[in-house]
């Protein structure tokens, strides 16, 4: 019985110790402003047209892969853009869905896998057929905080090249935030 009674107080206190470390570390609201330029080159691509009311659409699905150069490391580095988009031929008005994934040169945490990255869900409108704004949401990793941030790129040819949380061309402010926790 006494061992029993012994167990289940050892098994308290190593509750609370567990309980008080995990508070411990709870993540405190952040937020920083950040911003990366990027181009990327078509690397494979498949399109299609379809005709509805009259009006023509091309639906490509692309891969883009290229560089990200920016302050904040998880946003800079090798990148790889994954597009679905749905352009009007007619009027050059359509969308863009994509994923955005880099991965950072240089490692922050060596040997624990801890080289910077990120990736976004991209949302977005084009016009004129080759203009794209939109937002993207996702996290950055190593060490982890959520991306929130608008986005504008421009695609000449087989080049996506743009930015996220950039001042152009309208200087707005916190175009693009890393941010972590609650209150």
């Amino acid at each position: 019985m006494r061992r029993m009674k012994n167990a289940f107080w050892l098994g308290v206190i190593g509750l609370f110790v567990l309980v008080g470390t995990a508070a411990a570390v709870q993540p405190r609201p952040q937020t920083s402003d950040v911003s990366t330029a990027f181009s990327a080159d078509q690397v494979r691509s498949h399109s299609r047209t379809c005709t509805s009311g009259g009006n023509t659409f091309r639906i490509t699905n692309a891969t883009w892969r290229g560089t990200a150069t920016s302050s904040e490391v998880r946003l800079a580095g090798r990148v790889v853009i994954a597009t679905h988009a749905v352009v009007n031929e007619t009027t050059g008005d359509g969308w863009l869905t994509g994923t955005w994934r880099s991965n950072g040169t240089s490692s922050m945490n060596p040997g624990r896998r801890g080289r910077p990255r990120s990736h976004a869900t991209l949302r977005a409108v084009i016009d004129n057929g080759n203009h794209v704004d939109g937002l993207a949401t996702g996290e950055v990793r190593a060490p982890y905080s959520r991306l929130m941030g608008n986005w504008s790129a421009t695609i000449v040819g087989t080049t996506l090249a743009g930015e996220i949380g950039a001042d152009a061309p309208v200087a707005p402010d916190n175009a693009a935030l890393i941010y972590l926790g609650g209150c």
